[in-house]
């Protein structure tokens, strides 16, 4: 009776059931794993713990409940414990799909990833058909950034299952990342359409809306779902969020207060770190800039830096460095291939103004910008494996080996670019600052732009945003950290400013809100390309853009403002331990 009111999910009647027959029976260990299960999927995983214990005290070796105890146990972050009892469960029975399933869940967990994947395939060689394994390696490539082959494996648990929700909404999540949006929108309609109350999907089209700037859009279906009570508080965040779009704080404050403690604590990571920062932004407008602070500490909480390492950021910058002590490197350097057309590269510092420029620049018809695609990470990938060479023994390449890395470069450029008619392609990564060995050495020539903005500001914007994790990244999770990052960066560009042959120019962000005209000109000059009127209409180009790979994307389809301006003022008191960091640089950017 329980196994069918299971099937109907009626948990609660299920519950009912299995309680009675315990009572009849206390020792029978299926009523105790299914009674455990039932609790789980109820919401309950303590009590699930304590029932499934009672099973194996029954049968330690009952495999059933040694792989659902590791399940449950993974749900309360207890994951030594459940691994131990999945790899018992696997020692009674090595080919159980869903014991390998559940040891990869805690292992990814663990971020002991090489394996968790091992268990997944394992688990799906055994059971082709096994939709739960392959959505969860899926999630696992895409976590690790191999996005395509997520996107295959992930697809494949929708086919096996074409009621599997989460499945949807995760490879909708892998559509938005390849810039696939509207089959990312079909595919969180289509988990809504299977399951009318799945909040997970609609946060996920919400945050899509909003990302790509369909305010309108995202108006219209918040107003279809108002009576939908199961999802008020992802309604309640992204009114908020559409009242802040459109500068009422005071209604936008109202909102987010309305949300709900308790989802707060038990919705998605992803929307909870989202939630954050939605209400820091909104207590900075309505000048609570602690309790504003406090949020932004919030939103840097994403588990997935639990992988991460600020350490191997700052490493990174020194072995490039180290090139300039090289002798061979500097001689070496001068007679590298010149291009008649090369490459130009935007950099300077992460929420220095570079996507700003980036789409005003793009809105000339004889230029296309790339937006932060890894080209250069690439290229850097084929100098350790193919070549065998650490970053900071450039030297070392041989002309054919450059001529390898150029043609590489230049090809994926070319086939990343929109427009194809464009005379010039900007290669746009703010941190490439610190790769400028390498770049210079493939294009001794390439025009470089450099942009810098007040450093203070810059620190705080870095530590505003809820930026994807990496090692980079893991920099910006405090001012502090944020600042020693800056500091290492600029010192690294004043050497490399010096000691290689740049052909730069710089774009101070204060500037280009002072005088947008002026500004534009010089660096349209160094460009060597005309004034295009259209270049005042880059709000339409950021519009015509879809998503915008930044945390920018609101903020470039409006006006140009000068309200971020010294904004770091407001949490002066923050900064106490950044001032030897950053006060030279204010000095040096002359602010």
């Amino acid at each position: 009776m329980a196994g069918i009111l299971v099937g109907e999910g009626n948990l609660e009647k299920a519950e009912f059931f299995l309680r009675k027959s315990l009572e009849i029976n206390p020792k029978d260990v299926n009523a105790l794993v299914n009674l455990a299960c039932v609790l789980k999927d109820s919401g309950d995983p303590k009590q699930a713990e304590n029932f499934l214990k009672d099973a194996l005290k029954i049968n330690p070796n009952f495999d059933f409940a040694l792989i659902n105890l590791g399940a449950v146990l993974n749900e309360l972050e207890e994951f030594d414990e459940g691994e131990e009892y999945l790899r018992k469960a696997l020692s009674i029975n090595s080919s159980s799909p869903i014991a390998l399933n559940n040891l990869g869940n805690i292992l990814s967990n663990k971020n002991n990833n090489k394996e968790a994947e091992l268990c997944y395939r394992k688990a799906i060689e055994i059971k082709s058909d096994f939709s739960l394994a392959y959505n969860n390696l899926g999630s696992l490539l895409s976590k690790q950034g191999n996005i395509v082959e997520a996107e295959i494996f992930t697809q494949k648990a929708i086919n096996f299952n074409p009621k599997f929700e989460l499945a949807y909404v995760n490879l909708g999540s892998i559509k938005v990342d390849l810039d696939k949006l509207t089959e990312a929108e079909e595919l969180f309609l289509s988990a809504i359409e299977l399951n009318e109350n799945y909040n997970y999907a609609y946060g996920n089209l919400f945050s899509l809306y909003e990302k790509t700037n369909k305010i309108s859009k995202l108006k219209n279906k918040i107003e279809s779902l108002n009576q939908n009570k199961n999802i008020i508080n992802e309604i309640l965040m992204f009114k908020a969020r559409i009242s802040f779009r459109e500068k009422d704080f005071i209604k936008a404050k109202r909102f987010i207060d309305q949300v709900s403690n308790e989802w707060i604590e038990n919705t998605d990571h992803s929307t909870n770190i989202l939630f954050w920062s939605f209400k820091a932004f909104i207590e900075e407008k309505v000048k609570n800039y602690d309790e504003a602070f406090n949020c932004f500490e919030k939103s840097q909480l994403n588990l997935k830096y639990e992988g991460t390492n600020p350490k191997v950021f700052r490493n990174y910058i020194h072995t490039y460095r180290k090139n300039l002590d090289n002798k061979d490197f500097s001689t070496y350097n001068k007679k590298t291939k010149l291009l008649k057309n090369p490459p130009v590269f935007l950099i300077g510092f992460p929420r220095s103004g570079t996507t700003l420029l980036d789409t005003i620049l793009r809105s000339h018809p004889d230029i296309d910008v790339l937006e932060e695609k890894p080209l250069i990470n690439s290229v850097e990938q084929i100098i350790k494996s193919k070549f065998d060479c650490s970053l900071d023994k450039l030297h070392k390449l041989t002309r054919k080996d450059l001529d390898h890395l150029r043609n590489h470069y230049l090809e994926i450029l070319r086939n990343n670019c929109d427009n194809k008619s464009a005379k010039i392609l900007i290669d746009k990564f703010p941190f490439q600052t610190v790769c400028l060995p390498l770049i210079n050495l493939l294009f001794p020539n390439s025009k470089i732009i450099f942009t810098h903005r007040n450093p203070y500001d810059t620190v705080l914007s870095c530590f505003q945003q809820s930026f994807e994790p990496n090692n980079a990244m893991s920099n910006f999770r405090s001012i502090e950290s944020a600042s020693r990052i800056y500091d290492l960066t600029m010192n690294m560009w004043l050497e490399y400013k010096e000691k290689l042959k740049i052909n730069y120019v710089t774009s101070k962000y204060e500037d280009l809100l002072e005088d947008f005209d002026k500004h534009i000109l010089k660096i349209l000059d160094f460009l060597d390309v005309s004034w295009d009127e259209n270049i005042k209409n880059y709000r339409n180009t950021a519009h015509e853009r879809g998503k915008i790979n930044t945390p920018s994307s609101s903020q470039v389809v409006q006006p140009l403002y000068k309200s971020s301006i010294e904004k770091w003022k407001n949490y002066e008191k923050y900064f106490k331990n950044s001032n030897q960091y950053l006060d030279k640089w204010v000095s040096y950017f002359k602010y």
